[in-house]
């Protein structure tokens, strides 16, 4: 997680969970509000994915918007725009109390999205666990054995050689293969409730 000024975000890639709890009786309210927030982000440059989490009380009371861009200066900027301080403001008559706002970066968005209304917000830690493992380990066989291939690679101090191969690797899960692979497994990360 970090910090809500934009100096201290990464520069690649955002994602931000917003949690509203409605004010009794205005349920109906929030989520309409809720809506012409995620209509109007839809257009937004930028803007990868928004899912709306609807409240499964007593253990998730809340509305639970996830919306991920391309970059932290697009999200920034519909941050900061005329239309969303609107409709954030329209959103705030309805909410009980303040709204929780979340930034997530690196690992912690491997396992944010998809989501869907019937859906867990987060898979239990195993599954995140073998999900991991299954995308980790082909990628650093993958790595590895392409690097084998760099003659220089293999003159250059073992630590060293490992540091820029662990780099890779983070670099392509983070931004490559997780957002995927959690796509295709969706349906076994997130199971619908019947």
């Amino acid at each position: 997680m970090v910090s809500d000024d934009a100096g201290n975000r990464l520069s690649e890639g955002a994602t931000k969970i917003i949690d509203r709890v409605p004010r009794i009786g205005k349920e109906h309210q929030l989520e309409a509000a809720i809506r012409d927030i995620t209509d109007a982000m839809g257009n937004a440059p930028g803007i990868n994915s928004v899912h709306v989490v609807r409240p499964t009380p007593p253990h998730q009371p809340a509305y639970r918007v996830i919306c991920t861009f391309d970059s932290d200066e697009n999200l920034h900027a519909w941050d900061v725009s005329n239309k969303h301080t609107r409709l954030v403001a329209a959103a705030d008559e309805f909410t009980e109390g303040e709204p929780q706002r979340t930034w997530l970066t690196g690992l912690e968005t491997w396992f944010t999205l998809p989501v869907s209304a019937n859906a867990e917000a987060r898979p239990p830690a195993y599954k995140m666990a073998i999900a991991t493992y299954v995308a980790l380990f082909p990628t650093i066989l993958l790595v590895h054995a392409v690097l084998a291939y760099v003659p220089e690679f293999g003159s250059i101090p073992t630590i060293l050689a490992n540091g820029i191969a662990v780099a890779i690797v983070v670099i392509l899960m983070t931004y490559v293969i997780m957002p995927r692979f959690t796509r295709l497994m969706a349906f076994w990360l997130y199971p619908h409730r019947h």
